[in-house]
């Protein structure tokens, strides 16, 4: 039983090792010695605290870290604020430093951070720099009065090689741990500078669109203001615009009564491009559209009064009277001479007539050149001349009672109607016709 109970011992502290508290040691400071000699001291009483002490040196830990405790120095209540987050229990600080007989110091600090106090303080001067080796440096620190609490427990090699994969897996942790806080703290800070982005595009915007908005809303009112001024203008405009047409649709009537109707075709074209928005502009559009028309009629007839054309003169001459009564009451100055064109027109339908054998509506066409216009000599002289051209028609008549009969009896019958019966030709031809007939 007790054999068992012994190796049940031996186990557990096998796989429960009694380790001693954990001291931080802090970067050693130098003063008054060469770089070269510090350099070998330093690494002298690290090698002595990592063999010999339950120690996590300054190198283990974050410069940033480091940097924070470096500003504490001796005073423990800076040690217990900055690293009571910390694994450590203790801050063993060191003073390398050379007197002037070249004699090496070494001052060792103790600083109980949960305590926050100095446990000790201790300086023992050494010859010179070979004589601060590491077996003396272990002398110095076994000193301590809090060295128990301290020191390091003998482990085998495998726990040696177990403790530094351990310590390896923790610093990979940490570093880990650190390398995820850096990321959260780049990533907030990378979500403030997107938020703070947002705020400032979102201002953006809003000040964009209160300027837009102002802008338009100058605008509208610029349009508004020009709107009605552009209407004011058009009103005063237009109400000008009626008594200048008024005043132009009476100058054209006058040219009208002048006979001036070119310039006063011209006039009216001109004066219909005002307008007035009122009873004006049709007065002015009808009285364009009947002068337009009246003025193509009118130079129609005149047409044919310089070619003899009669088509050109009568066809168009009560269209003319029409329109010329239309425009202007009573009559323009063209119905002065309407007549005489009416005369010319008679004229030229009864010398047409005449010259295509057509002997009866060439008598009535120059009995209404005479009706119109009693003086026309031409249809006078015509009318009175009839006694020679019955002859010259019944002449005509015989040259063709054989050859084109029926054209020889349209000839005789002609002469019947342009005299009377007392007329020798008119016996001759009645004869005549007589014989054809039967």
């Amino acid at each position: 039983m007790r054999k068992k109970f012994f190796i049940f011992a031996l186990l557990a502290a096998f796989i429960f090792p009694a380790y001693a508290e954990t001291v931080f040691f802090m970067q050693p400071v130098t003063k008054s010695i060469e770089k070269s000699d510090a350099k070998k001291i330093i690494k002298n009483l690290e090698a002595t605290v990592s063999a010999k002490l339950d120690a996590v040196s300054y190198k283990d830990v974050p410069k940033k870290t480091l940097k924070k405790f470096g500003s504490c120095g001796m005073k423990a209540e800076c040690w217990s604020e900055n690293a009571a987050e910390e694994n450590f229990k203790y801050v063993l600080l060191s003073l390398i430093k050379m007197n002037e007989d070249e004699e090496i110091s070494i001052r060792l600090v103790l600083i109980s951070i949960e305590d926050e106090e100095v446990i000790d303080d201790e300086t023992k001067t050494y010859d010179d720099t070979d004589s601060v080796t590491e077996k003396a440096l272990f002398s110095q620190i076994k000193k301590l009065s809090g060295y128990n609490d301290i020191k390091g427990s003998k482990k085998s090699k495998n726990d040696k090689e177990i403790d530094k994969r351990t310590k390896k897996m923790e610093e990979d942790r940490k570093k880990r741990e650190r390398e995820l806080e850096r990321q959260r703290e780049e990533e907030a800070r990378l979500e403030k500078e997107r938020k703070k982005r947002e705020r400032m595009e979102e201002e953006r915007q809003r000040r964009e669109e209160e300027a837009e908005i102002a802008l338009l809303e100058k605008e509208r009112e610029r349009r508004e203001s020009e709107r009605k001024a552009e209407k004011a203008s058009k009103k005063k405009s237009l109400k000008s615009n009626a008594g200048k047409l008024k005043k132009g649709r009476e100058l054209v009537l006058e040219m009208c009564a002048e006979g001036k109707y070119n310039d006063a075709v011209k006039a009216i074209v001109k004066i219909s491009e005002v307008k007035c928005e009122c009873e004006e502009d049709a007065k002015v559009l009808a009285l364009k559209t009947q002068l337009l028309n009246f003025n193509k009629v009118r130079e129609q007839i005149i047409r044919g009064v310089e070619a003899k054309n009669s088509s050109l003169i009568l066809d168009n001459i009560e269209a003319a009277k029409a329109l010329d009564g239309s425009i202007v009451e009573g009559g323009t100055e063209f119905s002065q001479k309407v007549d005489k064109y009416a005369a010319v027109g008679w004229l030229a339908r009864g010398r047409e007539m005449e010259k295509a054998d057509k002997y009866i509506e060439a008598n009535e066409a120059f009995e209404k050149c005479i009706e119109i216009d009693s003086e026309k000599a031409e249809c006078n002289e015509w009318l009175e001349s009839k006694d020679k051209l019955v002859k010259k028609i019944y002449d005509k008549a015989n040259v063709f009672k054989y050859s084109n009969p029926s054209k020889a009896k349209e000839l005789l019958r002609a002469i019947l109607k342009l005299v009377t019966a007392e007329n020798d030709y008119y016996k001759k031809a009645e004869a005549d016709l007589q014989q054809l007939e039967y």
